[in-house]
């Protein structure tokens, strides 16, 4: 296998007491320290979690639950007319970093890898930023759910940018220049992608009668004050414009606190979806799926919705990018503070994580 420096799997450790498990984290700062240094070290730790949380991200591809409920009614077809499916082109991008191994990019027939994109309105309301950048990898051969979440502060070269946060991929080229920039750096095939647009999630959320949301005190306290709420500390019924305010809130943590609450967002919209008959199931899609934007076929969605409840079984694991001890906090000329990698040793834990035991080919 090309590129492979090491045929060891990173081990799996169970979470202690206290560990924080960094996919599922909502309403506290991390990786987020203006005073703090990591030095690169090679201390691997990543999460496995077995079946339980596999459903949920199973159910963040609300285009391929809602196209396999919608087949049994015979509406699939219909359905599949009204995703946003754009050409997008990724080859203008390729290029070698120069940090970066120069390891061919791995790639496996039985691996489907897709980005979760989530996108927001940028203060202005007019431009498009990525808040969220999630690999969701489907091991078929191993029956494995595999979910990579690449930090929005990652110090990266992002092709006709330069070095900057990874978020900034997304502003400058969309989908298609963020995924080239994952592909670039740590050396992993990237090619499909599922955007989110968080700005129309209340026209879904009212239209399935709210969604119930558990959060902190700070956090209720924070709506209240600025919204008019009447939230209080644990599950609360909330319509889509308080559940956008809520995905949006940073001033409670950061705005890693606010990426996990979006998450928390688009799980209590599936789960909420889930709870719905076929035919109510067929008319929030019918009104949703305009504001998802992907490049999977047809073929890849149909495909997907065949296997989905074979996945719902699949073990889950998961990993963040930059593994703890493989970055260092680093302060630019501007003030702005940012994630600076090692990329190969960032590269080689994915790559190894991605595709155990050396099986997939570069």
């Amino acid at each position: 296998m090309a590129g492979n420096t090491s045929g060891r799997r990173p081990q799996n450790k169970a979470r202690s007491r206290g560990e924080i498990d960094r996919y599922h984290y909502v309403d506290r700062d991390i990786y987020s320290r203006s005073d703090h240094r990591v030095s690169a070290s090679p201390r691997k730790k990543r999460r496995k979690k077995k079946k339980g949380g596999a459903g949920r991200v199973v159910a963040v591809l609300l285009a391929v639950a809602a196209v396999a409920a919608l087949a049994v009614a015979g509406g699939a077809g219909a359905l599949l007319g009204r995703l946003d499916r754009p050409e997008i082109d990724t080859t203008q991008y390729e290029e070698q970093p120069s940090a970066a191994p120069t390891w061919s990019v791995l790639s496996d027939s039985s691996v489907i890898n897709i980005l979760l994109i989530g996108k927001d309105k940028g203060d202005d309301g007019m431009s498009s930023r990525s808040d969220t950048s999630m690999l969701v990898s489907i091991d078929t051969k191993n029956k494995e759910l595999r979910l990579v979440s690449f930090l929005r502060d990652l110090y990266l070269e992002i092709p006709t940018v330069g070095k900057t946060r990874l978020n900034a991929a997304y502003a400058n080229g969309g989908a298609a220049l963020t995924m080239q920039t994952l592909e670039n750096n740590f050396r992993v095939n990237i090619d499909k992608y599922i955007e989110i647009d968080f700005e129309n999630f209340a026209l879904v959320i009212d239209k399935m009668g709210g969604i119930d949301i558990d959060m902190n005190a700070a956090v209720a306290a924070e709506g209240n004050r600025n919204i008019g709420s009447h939230w209080t500390e644990g599950v609360n019924h909330l319509s889509g414009k308080e559940a956008l305010y809520y995905s949006r809130i940073r001033a409670t943590d950061s705005d890693f606190g606010r990426t996990g609450r979006q998450r928390q967002v688009i799980e209590a919209i599936l789960t909420r979806f889930k709870q719905l008959n076929i035919l109510d199931m067929g008319s929030v899609a019918f009104e949703y799926l305009p504001y998802v934007t992907t490049n999977l076929s047809d073929g890849d969605i149909v495909y997907l919705a065949s296997i989905a409840p074979q996945i719902l079984d699949f073990g889950q694991e998961t990993m963040a990018v930059p593994n703890e001890g493989t970055y260092q906090d680093l302060k630019l000329p501007s003030g702005a503070l940012v994630l600076d990698a090692d990329l190969e040793e960032n590269s080689r834990m994915l790559r190894e994580f991605l595709y155990p035991s050396g099986e997939g080919e570069g």
